[in-house]
């Protein structure tokens, strides 16, 4: 699978750590560190996510040490572990890939490529821990996917498109990328009342329009304070009710192979988690009418979707058209 321009659909050639288009001779991307980047530093709108990537690198990786349930949650979520969709030889392309901790899942599964992009820089971190000849890392725009429509057997979109600033749209591009027969992995934040009632939508007109750092310190002082008082308040039916909505902190679920990480380890999770909740410019949940009315628009079969009563949106879906 080769690269196109976002623009005129024309193929690329690479020249001198450039990548060309071939019609209009117009460079569309530059290669640094090995990764093309068809992203300028000034249409980065996920600037936070390449912080925290670049700064907890092993918080969510199942692999290094983090999140011991991050493995069993791409398993269960997508179904391709349980058949969902034959995925051997198969291309598959990442939509937003973060630091690659969903990536390294993904590689376990016996398809012939993966093409993995994020908007930020957040690829820097997924290039360094990441390596296997069947993937390629881009830094570009869900907006602007640098594919040919209807190319990829798989498409995969975990956690994202409520991080960009026209959700409906992102899901549009995602869906023209997924081949007639294809299957597309879609999730998204839910628009629910109990949802919404949660403390990052109280904080985040301040602390996603703060220096990242500053939020990032807030953390590094405030959260071996707030770990112990956030897992007291969980013990009781109106202090959790009061956390959820007011206390600027996660606490990492107290069940299964949480129990059993260090102190170190929760501390780490729940830094990345809180953080990644209160610095994004965007964060647009979406109701399951418009999730699921889109997916259909743009010719999908819905065979699987998950729609509980608070979060999160998740759907399984066949390309028919």
């Amino acid at each position: 699978m080769e690269y196109c321009s976002p623009k005129t659909g024309n193929p690329l050639r690479l020249e001198n750590d450039k990548w060309i288009d071939v019609e209009t001779n117009e460079v569309v991307a530059s290669v640094q560190n090995g990764i093309a980047r068809f992203v300028p530093p000034e249409k980065d709108y996920a600037d936070s996510f390449g912080f925290q990537w670049n700064r907890w690198e092993n918080a969510l990786s199942g692999s290094r040490g983090g999140d011991p349930h991050h493995v069993a949650t791409v398993h269960s979520r997508s179904g391709l572990w349980d058949g969902a969709y034959d995925t051997k030889g198969k291309t598959l392309l990442e939509c937003g890939m973060g630091g690659g901790d969903d990536t390294e899942v993904l590689l376990t599964l016996d398809l012939k490529e993966i093409h993995s992009f994020d908007i930020s820089t957040s690829v820097d971190r997924a290039a360094k821990h990441l390596h296997d000849d069947r993937l390629r890392i881009t830094q570009a725009s869900i907006f602007e996917i640098p594919y040919p429509d209807a190319s990829f057997d798989i498409v995969w979109c975990h956690r994202v498109v409520q991080h960009t600033p026209d959700p409906e749209k992102a899901i549009r591009c995602v869906c023209r990328k997924v081949k007639p027969g294809g299957f597309l992995f879609l999730h998204s934040y839910k628009r629910s009342k109990t949802y919404m009632a949660e403390f990052r939508y109280r904080y985040r007109w301040l602390t996603s329009n703060l220096p990242k750092e500053v939020v990032f310190q807030y953390l590094e002082i405030c959260a071996p304070l707030l770990h112990p008082v956030r897992q007291a308040m969980s013990k009781n039916a109106v202090t959790e009710w009061i956390a959820y909505r007011f206390l600027p902190y996660y606490k990492v679920p107290a069940y299964g192979a949480y129990k059993k990480m260090t102190l170190e380890q929760k501390l780490a999770w729940e830094k990345l988690v809180t953080f990644d909740a209160l610095t994004p410019r965007y964060d647009n949940p979406m109701t399951t009418e418009t999730f699921t009315r889109i997916i259909k628009e743009e010719g999908f079969e819905i065979q699987w979707l998950h729609d509980p009563p608070i979060n999160p949106l998740l759907a399984r879906a066949i390309k028919t058209l």
